[in-house]
């Protein structure tokens, strides 16, 4: 068994994977929602609450490692301990305290490591691998299973709630914001040819998974994709029938009832800018890609 550690900015996981054939897989999948990236202030610092809150969190997760004993711990940090100005001397902190080594990726490691996770899924050998995050988005191009380019976007989903948004879900003003800001960021991305565009969106991530559950619930579909007109459509809902969106968002991800709306914003824009039709959920991304490059490191299979 192994361990790995995920503190990202909307939530912070452990999973345990044990592997008997083929990839590893999850044994137990704990979720916090911390939202960590809603803690950074003014001067790009964690405030003293958010560590607090993830100081909680890392004790709680080293007590149920210390019953669990897995073969070895593998933590990674990404957008918010990437980009705060005190980043750096938490990942410190964590490992004295808490034992914990923490890695903090950097937004191409992140893509790179989302990629190598989704091949374990069944995705395609060519096209556009997306992960909206709550800190950045994630943007893997990659043709005959090889990577193109990898990069990432300083936005995601919880910073542009943050940003943009002063109720629970973005006003049709909020959202054209959001659009528009990640529109920019993907002007100044160039692609070695235009041979990526019109080619449907893999997504992987959490705000991933809540989209293909609130979207296939309203149409009554339980497919691993939806098309850019569905999610056109629900996105509608925000300015038509704010009511039943929340009603939908409370029941199928309460925790993500603000952030889902700016993130799957930021999915539609992707889609918008590269002419693509339709996305395909993935369910295997970062941390599959992650484990898999530690195991490799210390020359163990990992399927």
């Amino acid at each position: 068994m192994w361990a790995v550690i995920d503190i990202g900015s909307n939530t912070i996981r452990l999973v345990i994977y044990a592997s008997q054939e083929g990839p590893p897989r999850p044994m137990l999948n704990k979720k916090y929602a911390v939202g960590l990236a809603g803690y950074v202030d003014g001067n790009n610092l964690i405030k003293r609450e958010g560590i607090e809150m993830l100081e909680e969190v890392l004790s709680d997760i080293r007590t149920i490692l210390s019953y669990i004993k897995p073969e070895a711990v593998f933590p990674f940090g990404t957008a918010t301990l990437r980009n705060s100005a005190n980043g750096g001397e938490i990942a410190v902190m964590i490992k004295e305290k808490y034992g914990f080594d923490v890695r903090i990726l950097s937004g191409e490691e992140e893509a790179v490591y989302d990629y190598y996770g989704a091949l374990q899924d069944g995705m395609g050998d060519s096209g556009l691998l997306v992960d909206v995050g709550g800190g950045s988005t994630e943007l893997t191009f990659f043709e005959n299973r090889e990577i193109i380019k990898a990069t990432s976007i300083p936005l995601g989903s919880l910073n542009s709630y943050k940003k943009w948004v002063d109720g629970l879900v973005p006003a049709p003003k909020e959202a054209k914001r959001i659009k528009k800001a990640a529109e920019r960021y993907l002007n100044e991305i160039s692609i070695p040819s235009r041979r990526f565009l019109a080619q449907p969106i893999y997504s992987v991530g959490g705000t991933a998974r809540a989209a293909l559950r609130l979207i296939g619930e309203k149409n009554g579909s339980d497919d691993s994709g939806y098309t850019r007109a569905q999610l056109k459509d629900f996105l509608a809902e925000i300015e038509n029938d704010q009511g039943r969106l929340l009603r939908g968002l409370l029941r199928v991800s309460p925790e993500r009832v603000h952030t889902i709306i700016p993130g799957l914003l930021i999915f539609y824009a992707v889609a918008k800018h590269y002419g693509s039709e339709s996305f395909v959920t993935i369910r295997c991304g970062v941390r599959e890609g992650y484990l898999a490059h530690c195991l490799g490191e210390r020359g163990q299979s990992h399927g």
